[in-house]
């Protein structure tokens, strides 16, 4: 559980502002994961454009800007 909460909070950090409901998809993924007789469709996953603002913030962020 700890290394799911983990996982969660990477995305919220890395996605937060471009694609803010992203965590719901790791979510209903990890949840599935564990349930696989349960398994039901996923929430849609972040758009190219989502992905890629998240990815330019990360990445402005590691480079200290």
């Amino acid at each position: 559980m700890p290394m799911c909460l983990m996982a969660n909070a990477g995305v919220l950090t890395a996605t937060a502002d471009a694609a803010p409901e992203t965590w719901r998809r790791l979510v209903g993924y990890l949840l599935q994961a564990c349930a696989a007789p349960a398994a039901q469709p996923l929430p849609d996953p972040p758009t190219s454009r989502q992905m890629y603002r998240a990815m330019m913030r990360t990445t402005h962020q590691q480079r200290g800007g």
